[in-house]
């Protein structure tokens, strides 16, 4: 049972007052997960207004009980559904929409930003390790002695046993 069955019997004048309060209890008993607050509580409001006009006929009963109506002690916040397949009514024209990114918050231009200066950068912290320069330099003598060393059948040089022997050799040199 959804939403606008119950709202489709409270149209219909021939369904007599508690069927339309029972669909409308059964409705806010089983079928409000997931669906909006207004709408919850629109149903119990109908509910509460439908089921009183049967103890209570008085005139001010049956305008509660009327399609489209709601208890004054509702706390109903947006206004009854006209129509169970309308979309939402519209709570913010489109000017203001433009004005405002949400409502009450002007849009910040760039113009209107102060500019701030803060400063030259701080400098860039650069940590050299012990022995670098050393290091470096087995490096640079480890680069040039790879490309002597001969590949396979035009294969792109491996470094040799050689370059590496003496790369070793020079790195521990300089940790001595």
């Amino acid at each position: 049972m959804r939403f606008e069955h119950c709202y489709a019997l409270e149209e219909n004048p021939q369904k007599p007052m508690p069927e339309k309060a029972s669909c409308w209890r059964d409705w806010s008993e089983r079928y409000t997960f997931g669906q909006t607050r207004d709408r919850v509580q629109y149903a119990i409001s109908r509910y509460v207004a439908l089921s009183q006009m049967s103890t209570a006929p008085t005139d001010e009963a049956m305008m509660m009980a009327a399609p489209g109506e709601a208890s004054r002690t509702s706390t109903i916040t947006a206004p009854t559904p006209s129509n169970a397949f309308a979309p939402p009514p519209k709570v913010l024209d489109s000017g203001e929409q433009k004005k405002t990114l949400t409502p009450g918050h002007p849009i910040e231009t760039a113009a209107d930003v102060p500019y701030i200066d803060a400063g030259a950068p701080a400098p860039v912290v650069t940590f050299v390790a012990p022995n670098q320069s050393c290091v470096d330099g087995c490096m640079g003598d480890y680069r040039a002695c790879a490309p002597t060393c001969e590949g396979d059948a035009g294969a792109a040089s491996k470094p040799c046993a050689t370059c590496k022997k003496k790369y070793a050799a020079c790195g521990r040199s300089c940790f001595k």
